[in-house]
């Protein structure tokens, strides 16, 4: 008489099948909840992968790598808006307790308030909804639903980040940043697309990940 079939026995590919069905969303899920209180605070996580050892690496590498995950939203007028300082904090915090599992993701995005522009010159519509997406092995990033510059990007940053969500996560942190400067929206003379550009000179950030901002 055969053993019963329970889910260790099944083809990873048929369980990985179950486990996408079950944490795969196409909402995007707020990291705040994700991470909130002090540092000490369990992590949210799906209960799935709490079930049995052995599943936890498969359901927590689908989980993280096959959803989009939302940082928050950048601004100082609007209650409820995070400040850039906290913004960091929030990133830091989330990246410490997720450990090994930050290096799954793939798909993150912000809001920047329109109102952190040094001002309206009628090119910049509203708040700003950044995304990067490495899931096809280079980095896709959109602002507002459309290709945004990376010629500022150093050099190996991007395969880099490709590999590694940790450092994804950190090229977001950086981008987020910029808005510290008094920024316009601008043109690449090089790419054609639409990026940041301050007036005079910018400060010197010495990121690991960005060149400086662009004086226009």
């Amino acid at each position: 008489m055969e053993s019963p079939a329970n889910l260790l026995t099944l083809p990873g590919e048929l369980r990985n099948t179950i486990w996408r069905t079950v944490v795969q969303t196409d909402r995007l899920l707020d990291v705040e909840p994700l991470c909130a209180g002090s540092s000490t605070t369990k992590l949210h996580q799906p209960a799935l992968p709490f079930t049995c050892k052995m599943l936890r690496e498969e359901v927590l590498s689908i989980f993280y790598s096959e959803n989009s995950f939302f940082l928050g939203k950048v601004g100082y007028h609007n209650y409820g808006d995070i400040r850039l300082y906290e913004f960091d904090l929030r990133i830091q915090r989330w990246c410490y307790k997720l450990g090994e599992q930050a290096n799954f993701l793939t798909r993150l995005s912000m809001i920047i308030d329109g109102l952190c522009y040094a001002w309206d010159d009628g090119l910049m519509p509203g708040d700003a909804m950044y995304e990067m997406d490495t899931r096809n092995g280079s980095i896709r990033f959109e602002m507002n639903g459309r290709p945004r510059c990376l010629c500022r990007l150093r050099d190996a940053v991007e395969k880099s980040a490709v590999r590694d969500g940790r450092r994804l996560l950190d090229v977001m942190k950086e981008y987020s940043t910029c808005y510290c400067e008094a920024v316009k929206e601008g043109r690449c003379n090089q790419c054609g697309l639409s990026r940041l550009e301050t007036f005079g000179q910018g400060r010197q950030t010495r990121q690991k990940n960005w060149d400086n901002i662009i004086t226009c």
